[in-house]
């Protein structure tokens, strides 16, 4: 994750700054960067890059890269605050780039909850970085919210007509054999093969389900109990050409209906959406971000190379 406190119209000239490589021991610019990223500052390490930025002998600016295989990642770029909105920012990223072998990706993950995320968005515009991509969400909630939510807007539920729900545990021969056909047929990932989930985790089996559409199973939503009282999603699938119609959403009340019985109506459910998956991120974002007390969205922005 980055820090994004620096912005960078057109620099004025500075002449007493000067940017450089940290070498040896960094943590004069320690207060610059994170808790979690410091480590890397005593000494700057294997593996770290690190450019400093001094206004004559006081530390006023640090970025940090990670390198990694293909490219390397931004962890975080952060200014202090009498030098802020200076240029400083920018200068360090032009740094960071030329550390960076030719054909290589600079890439900066963040969260939507990063303090300062305009900010730090704006300095990549004006360096020249893509587009942000969305790559995974977060949400936390209470089971109250979905099912006040479903009463609210219960047409979006009553027109699944032909659609019933079963416990994983009862899935028959039948159900089996239709998922595996499912799977080699590519209408749904490997990667969310039931068996597979139910091999990786202990998931709640009163509380994991399957949706059949005319009596044939076309998806799955698999729940983990943490006690004393958090439900936590581990992973769902439907077939492709019918995500839009609303089978997860079906499922995801379903799970609510079970834990505000078992747990309370005030209990604790956290999903999070499996990384590059457009239906589950479509979900969460039209149907979860209504209910949910927390959102956590992340991002992806690359350097082009060159």
């Amino acid at each position: 994750m980055t820090d994004p406190s620096a912005a960078t119209p057109p620099p004025p000239a500075f002449p007493n700054l000067r940017i450089a490589a940290l070498e040896g021991d960094g943590n004069a610019f320690a207060r610059l960067t994170y808790p979690a990223y410091r480590s890397f500052l005593a000494p700057v390490g294997m593996g770290t890059v690190a450019f400093g930025a001094w206004v004559g002998d006081i530390p006023a600016g640090l970025i940090l890269g990670r390198r990694q295989e293909g490219g390397m990642a931004l962890l975080s770029v952060s200014v202090a605050s009498g030098w802020r909105r200076c240029g400083v920012g920018g200068r360090l990223m032009e740094a960071l780039a030329t550390a960076v072998p030719g054909g290589e990706r600079l890439t900066a993950t963040y969260s939507s909850r990063l303090p300062a995320r305009a900010a730090f968005e704006g300095l990549l515009r004006r360096q020249g970085w893509g587009e942000p991509v969305l790559q995974s969400m977060r949400a936390a909630g209470t089971p109250r919210a979905v099912l006040d939510w479903a009463e609210a807007h219960s047409p979006a539920l009553r027109v699944l007509r032909g659609y019933g729900l079963a416990l994983w545990r009862d899935a028959t021969p039948d159900d089996r054999a239709e998922v595996e056909r499912l799977i080699a047929a590519g209408t749904i990932d490997a990667d969310f093969s039931p068996f597979a989930m139910a091999a990786q985790f202990e998931h709640w089996p009163d509380n994991s389900w399957m949706v059949r559409r005319d009596g044939v199973v076309v998806g799955w939503m698999f729940a983990r109990l943490e006690p004393p009282d958090t439900v936590w999603y581990h992973g769902a699938a439907v077939r492709r050409d019918i995500e839009h119609i609303g089978p997860l959403l079906l499922m995801f009340h379903r799970v609510h209906q079970v834990a505000a019985e078992r747990l309370g109506p005030d209990s604790t459910w956290r999903i999070d959406s499996f990384p590059r998956t457009p239906a589950m991120l479509a979900f969460m974002r039209r149907r979860i971000a209504a209910f949910a007390s927390f959102v956590d969205e992340l991002y992806r922005v690359d350097r082009p190379p060159g």
